[in-house]
């Protein structure tokens, strides 16, 4: 089986948050084919709980995974890069800001890293 899922880069609470709801949204697509295989046994009503199953999935899927987990992702982030030397090391190193750009807005960041004679981050040396 195939699985397929929401992740953010610099956020790992909306990754796992992402995941759970694709999960959920996996849990309903597989409940709501069983009720549409069902449906000669038991009845109508069957069809149209397959139907809303089938709905339910596509709205945490879509709506819950992606939309509500990438506002997540944005809200880490903004506190990740202030706080987070990490998390400002990866940003500046995948050539996403640059040094000063990040070092202003996070002295952590500025106190363990410097930029070197060739262009790289290297750690300080204490």
């Amino acid at each position: 089986m195939i699985f397929f899922y929401t992740s953010f880069e610099y956020s790992n609470k909306a990754t796992f948050f992402a995941i759970f709801m694709d999960l959920l949204a996996y849990g309903f697509t597989i409940t709501g084919i069983v009720f549409f295989i069902l449906a000669g046994k038991l009845g109508a009503w069957s069809v149209l709980a397959g139907f809303l199953f089938i709905a339910l999935a596509i709205f945490f899927y879509f709506f819950l995974g992606k939309k509500v987990g990438s506002v997540i992702a944005k809200k880490d982030f903004k506190k990740k890069i202030r706080t987070n030397p990490i998390v400002a090391y990866n940003y500046v190193n995948d050539g996403r800001a640059s040094y000063d750009e990040i070092a202003a807005i996070n002295p952590a960041f500025a106190e363990m890293y410097v930029v070197n004679d060739f262009g790289k981050l290297t750690r300080r040396k204490k």
